[in-house]
């Protein structure tokens, strides 16, 4: 490859934009080395919060043919602001490494793209593309969980730890003129009309969130919610205490709405539900490992932690818990609400797996997913100052049984 013409491809092509994000080229700009090697210095600014990294990015491996290498580099500057779209969008538009923008690299290896017009095909096709991004984000993951766990002495376990990441995905409450889509925390849900309100025996539940599943695609990197249609949560809060599943059935009802929401109408919630503030969010991807007050560690051998005390665990865990923390910090006001589809629930009490596992015993708790994870907010309050975990079993999940699905609420 020539770096003078690789120079000017790539300052033909920065910056580039999508919404607030700009990526730009900084000096030194590239490095083409003797074995192929080209790496690139970018700089990626937020222009709404004044945010900036740089890094650098190896954008063509070592040892690759030079045409190939050439017009490859040519598409990924042409398909840039599609690039950055997705990086940004799995994000919710919060802050993004430059680095996310290396996972086009797996074309290189698994494509049989030739020309840049055949790169650029794959590189603006949105599904090829999300399957690159998770594939890079599950990899990135899986290399942090591998360097910590030789950090700790706990080698023997990283296999084990990385089987154990999930995708999740954060729902950031923004101004309802930045949510465009259906997906929203409170207000009225979308119902056939004259659907009758659901009720938990004689009394109207409280309608929770509504989620538009197409828009959830982007960032549900393990394919476990429907491709399309709305998913909508409601939670029978009228007694202010614990359910009891067993004696009158399920504190939280899931239901879903066809993907042609045409038929469907905004309907308002009973006097005697109430009705929480309507919230627009915005998702974005949330990888990570089970918290410390989980089961799903008892099956580690000399990782043990059940019975664990946070406050003391000795020097042995003292290290790994602040790994975790990493991924569930403290639930402190300053770091709330945390609504969240998927991945693993943040305890503000006990082990919510084990107490929703009663509803179905033959189920190990291990094999209950967390389906949504809603927290109180200030105008909002789930009891004092609770949270809602819905979880269903992970086969009534993937068949989309979500009659299955059971509801854990703690609160202070």
């Amino acid at each position: 490859m020539d770096r003078e013409a690789l120079e000017t491809l790539l300052r033909a092509g920065l910056p580039a934009m999508h919404g607030q994000a700009r990526l730009e080229l900084v000096e030194p700009g590239l490095d083409l080395a003797s074995d192929g090697r080209l790496t690139v210095r970018l700089c990626l600014h937020n222009d709404g919060t004044g945010e900036c990294g740089e890094q650098t990015v190896q954008l063509v491996p070592a040892a690759q043919d030079p045409e190939r290498a050439h017009a490859y580099v040519q598409a990924w500057v042409q398909s840039l602001p599609s690039l950055l779209a997705c990086a940004v969008d799995r994000m919710g538009g919060r802050s993004v490494a430059p680095s996310m923008l290396e996972f086009p690299q797996v074309v290189l290896e698994q494509s049989q793209a030739q020309t840049t017009t055949q790169f650029v095909e794959q590189f603006t096709d949105p599904r090829t593309v999300r399957a690159w991004a998770a594939a890079a984000d599950a990899a990135n993951a899986a290399e942090w969980v591998r360097d910590v766990c030789q950090g700790l002495r706990l080698g023997k376990h990283a296999d084990a730890l990385v089987a154990l990441c999930r995708t999740g995905i954060d729902l950031t409450p923004c101004s309802d003129g930045m949510g465009a889509g259906r997906t929203r925390l409170g207000g009225f849900p979308d119902l056939p009309s004259g659907a009758a309100w659901p009720h938990r025996r004689d009394r109207a539940m409280t309608f929770l969130a509504q989620i538009d599943l197409a828009e959830m695609s982007r960032c549900d990197d393990d394919r476990l919610l429907p491709p399309a249609g709305l998913l909508q949560i409601f939670a029978d809060l009228t007694s202010g205490t614990a359910w009891d599943d067993t004696a009158h059935g399920p504190g939280v009802l899931v239901m879903t709405q066809p993907s042609d929401t045409r038929e469907l109408v905004a309907t308002a919630t009973p006097a005697e539900a109430g009705t929480f503030p309507r919230r627009a969010v915005i998702p974005s991807v949330n990888l990570s490992l089970p918290p410390l007050d989980s089961p799903f560690y008892q099956d580690l051998t000399d990782l043990d932690l059940t019975g664990c005390d946070p406050a003391d665990p000795g020097e042995e865990f003292a290290a790994f818990i602040e790994f975790l923390n990493e991924f569930h910090p403290p639930l402190d006001d300053d770091d709330r609400p945390r609504h969240r589809l998927l991945g693993y629930a943040d305890p503000l009490q006990n082990d919510p797996w084990e107490q929703c596992s009663t509803a179905e015993p033959d189920v190990p708790p291990t094999q209950w997913q967390l389906l949504a994870q809603i927290d109180s907010e200030p105008d909002a309050p789930l009891g004092d100052d609770g949270l809602i975990y819905i979880f269903i079993p992970r086969d009534a999940l993937a068949a989309g049984d979500f009659t299955r699905a059971r509801g854990v609420w703690h609160m202070h």
